[in-house]
């Protein structure tokens, strides 16, 4: 690499490369920095969930149970830009609730911060205009792919899949669980069609080695003291890791407990990594319909 710098490359009369500037201007240490995950695991984005499981791992089935009216959208749309747009992962969704065009619309909402009803009708600021146009510029270059197909069954998925991975899908996320069925008859599943998904998935997980991210809706509300309480032994038995996503104040714990309202938590019920349940506290920004993490 040249020693020229902004200064003396002028003097001289030739060209800096934007990479010989930025050696030039950032510390070192941050330029290369490592992941400290594992080869084989993507982040999630979030600093405190990936402390605990050290990331998705390839060939694992990951399940994150919610509550409805939780934020199960936001948090997957969160999950989704701080893998694809942010740590350049190739991304497959399979969208069984929304068509594609809802969920982009979703995802440029999400990432932006500003309605896609207010960029529709161009009432944007300079600056507003600027940051959508950077927002969709950087969604338009990602490698993200949308199946939409409602009633969508685990053969269909398997086939689908298969097709992400050789166009470059590192992840695969589904949602949700409940919308899904099986064509398959597992015996120990006793006519539970769910129960035939969660294997198929599995099983499919450990075939494409990827990890693939289920969510799954949640009948009753999260009680931290019972890490599988409610969700059933099919769950349990073959999810590599079991998260449970919760906001105190949707609950009003947070009136009894003196939480903050923004608070979001992530019961990190199963995983290789540890023993006992754990729990991850992130910042939900709720008119972004955004979660980051605390600091």
């Amino acid at each position: 690499m040249s020693n020229n710098t902004l200064d003396n490359t002028q003097t001289k009369g030739v060209f800096a490369s934007v990479q010989e500037l930025m050696s030039q201007t950032l510390n070192p240490n941050y330029l290369n920095k490592k992941s400290s995950l594992p080869d084989n695991s993507i982040t999630t984005g979030f600093h405190a969930i990936d402390k605990i499981t050290k990331g998705f791992k390839a060939g694992e089935l990951v399940t994150i149970a919610v509550r409805p009216g939780i934020g199960k959208t936001s948090f997957l749309l969160s999950m989704i830009n701080n893998i694809s747009l942010c740590e350049n992962h190739s991304v497959g969704i399979f969208s069984t609730e929304r068509s594609g065009k809802q969920f982009m619309k979703r995802l440029i909402q999400s990432t932006s911060g500003i309605s896609i009803t207010k960029i529709n009708k161009e009432e944007l600021s300079d600056i507003e205009r600027n940051h959508v146009k950077s927002i969709i510029n950087s969604i338009g270059h990602s490698n993200i792919i949308i199946e939409d197909q409602v009633g969508i069954s685990t053969d269909t998925i398997a086939e689908k899949s298969k097709e992400m991975v050789k166009q470059g899908s590192e992840i695969i996320f589904i949602d949700f669980l409940e919308l899904l069925h099986s064509n398959n008859t597992i015996d120990s599943c006793e006519d539970n069609d769910l129960c035939n998904v969660v294997i198929d998935l599995k099983k499919l997980a450990v075939e494409i080695n990827i990890p693939i991210v289920l969510f799954s809706q949640l009948k009753k509300p999260v009680q931290y003291n019972n890490k599988y309480k409610y969700t059933p032994d099919y769950i349990n038995d073959n999810t590599d890791t079991l998260l449970f996503l919760n906001r105190p104040s949707f609950y009003h714990i947070n009136q009894v407990e003196h939480k903050a309202d923004d608070t979001a938590e992530i019961t990190i019920a199963k995983n290789i990594n540890i023993g006992d349940m754990q729990l991850a506290k992130l910042r939900i920004i709720e008119s972004l319909g955004q979660f980051s993490d605390l600091n």
